[in-house]
């Protein structure tokens, strides 16, 4: 009887705990987020550049609220690849990037990538799921729903209502939008100022590279549709390894630049390529779809201008805009 009567005063504190860190979360506050992606280099890599490593240590210069991850976090996707060259990876990563913002209790918000878990490869996302299980204390969230953790989940920030779904090839099952619609008639999510959507795929080609099927989610029209239907205000994504903040029917599409190997250069833009983070800030009466974005070249931390960007890019499923032309046509 004491025994079970200690593990109903252990889930009762939980349930206390969560309650009033939930509430501490939906308080609009001032909400600095530094955003960073595909961080990854040649397959198998366990080490990382150092533009990882100075980003990351860069974390006190910065002070964000939060950090964001937009995908492939490790090197994988590739059959060579043991399960103990695949753990041997994630503890680089833990290392590397989950240690250190961990250690200053910096929340570590991310989504999965195709070099981190495609629905492919089996072994790639029972090593993930592993990993982050084990280490899921140590991302500092608070969950809304973490059931289906690492792969889709909901948490809060600053009253900013933020899903993380599983993007990491170009379907999104029907169960996933099915549960985000869920979550996004919960209550803490209707009284938000903002809803973000993390995901790894973006849903318009911005280069070369990646301008085809397979390297974007599938009918990115109707996709778009579905967030502006949810009234998601941002989609953050990664992939293509380029930083470009564009917008499109009053959605926010932010592409997340590079911190690892293959930066690349906008389709019809000739700029040199090259590895970029960016800053999103959120004043504390302001709304998602007022943020201030700055994107930083990781080299020496110069801003990008804006104008330095080329006013829209299209790719073969669409164009897109630079989020001050879009917003100002």
């Amino acid at each position: 009887m004491r025994v079970s009567f200690l593990v109903f005063c252990f889930f009762l504190s939980s349930l206390v705990c969560f309650a009033q860190n939930t509430k501490q979360q939906t308080r609009n506050q001032a909400l600095k987020i530094l955003l960073i992606s595909d961080l990854n280099d040649s397959y198998g890599a366990t080490t990382y550049s150092e533009q990882v490593h100075d980003v990351i240590a860069k974390v006190d210069a910065i002070q964000p609220d939060l950090v964001l991850c937009a995908g492939d976090m490790v090197a994988g996707q590739s059959k060579k690849l043991s399960v103990a060259r695949l753990d041997s990876m994630w503890s680089g990563f833990l290392s590397a990037v989950l240690n250190p913002l961990s250690e200053k209790n910096i929340p570590f918000g991310f989504t999965m990538g195709n070099h981190d878990a495609s629905p492919n490869y089996l072994h790639d996302r029972q090593a993930a799921s592993k990993f982050w299980l084990a280490n899921k204390g140590k991302v500092n969230l608070t969950f809304i729903d973490d059931g289906h953790f690492p792969y889709y989940f909901s948490y809060i920030k600053n009253n900013v209502f933020f899903i993380s779904w599983d993007a990491s090839s170009e379907v999104i099952p029907d169960q996933i939008r099915s549960w985000m619609k869920e979550q996004l008639q919960l209550a803490v999510a209707k009284n938000a100022r903002g809803r973000i959507v993390l995901g790894h795929l973006p849903l318009y080609a911005l280069v070369a590279d990646k301008n085809k099927p397979g390297e974007v989610l599938q009918s990115a029209d109707e996709t778009l549709s579905f967030l502006k239907s949810q009234q998601v205000d941002m989609y953050i994504s990664g992939h293509q390894h380029v930083y470009y903040p564009a917008a499109k029917e009053q959605v926010t599409l932010l592409h997340a630049g590079c911190l690892g190997g293959g930066p690349r250069e906008l389709i019809g833009h000739q700029r040199p390529a090259y590895k970029a983070y960016a800053v999103i800030e959120i004043g504390k009466r302001k709304r998602v779809r007022k943020a201030d974005i700055q994107g930083f070249v990781a080299r020496d931390h110069r801003e990008v201008p804006l104008d330095s960007l080329p006013a829209r890019v299209q790719g073969f499923n669409g164009i897109v805009e630079r989020i001050d032309v879009a917003q100002n046509p």
